[in-house]
């Protein structure tokens, strides 16, 4: 896993992950060839936030041929961080070739090597509600269904506060079939002063999506 950043000021992250897996046969019609590397579709928040939650589903099981495809809500990025570190916090659900539809959390800790934990399969078409929330001064920490995941992140910034992300993303390992999935964000929604909101100011990343009131569907 890796992770890509959001082009912005205060950038945000876009990170990674080995995910998602169909049983089906890249042979069957229909399947696109795609080119090595991430795609995402998903939103950015325009301005910085203190936490970020979605409730997240997978409509079918993801058609995974190589690599994986996920759908994540997270802060951080490659080089985002200050002197360029990387450094990010990402939790959600993730489908891998041959092994099915997993939650999961990610972390880079300034100054550490990234750590991914497999917290066990997902069900599709189940409802998970997943936040990353600014615990501490530069402390962040991943919770699915009310329940803390992972280790806490120390993320500093390089002035300004993190972007919110919630986003699908797909990888493809070198050329192959492209990778399926439709995946449903619900409740997207960005910690400020006030409390949460629906996160409405929100910048678009990459492939398809359907925007509804508080949520949006990915589709790949």
């Amino acid at each position: 896993m890796r992770c890509r950043a959001v082009a912005a000021a205060a950038s945000v992250a876009v990170v990674s992950l080995v995910v998602a897996p169909s049983l089906a046969s890249p042979s069957q019609a229909g399947v696109r060839p795609c080119s090595p590397g991430y795609s995402y579709a998903g939103y950015a928040g325009r301005l910085g936030a203190d936490g970020v939650a979605a409730t997240i589903s997978a409509s079918a099981l993801p058609a995974v041929w190589s690599g994986h495809a996920a759908a994540w809500v997270g802060v951080g990025g490659i080089h985002q961080g200050p002197n360029g570190a990387s450094e990010w916090l990402q939790a959600g659900i993730a489908a891998f070739p041959r092994v099915g539809l997993h939650l999961y959390v990610e972390e880079v800790t300034r100054g550490h090597a990234r750590r991914f934990a497999d917290l066990g399969p997902a069900l599709v078409r189940r409802h998970y509600r997943v936040r990353v929330v600014e615990t501490g001064r530069d402390i962040w920490t991943a919770f699915i269904e009310g329940r803390r995941v992972g280790r806490s992140a120390y993320l500093p910034t390089a002035g300004g506060s993190w972007r919110p992300v919630a986003t699908a993303e797909s990888w493809a390992a070198g050329r192959s079939s492209c990778n399926r999935y439709a995946y449903r964000f619900e409740g997207v929604s960005a910690l400020q002063a006030r409390g949460w909101a629906v996160l409405g100011d929100a910048e678009r990343i990459g492939g398809e999506v359907r925007r509804e009131r508080s949520g949006f569907s990915a589709l790949g």
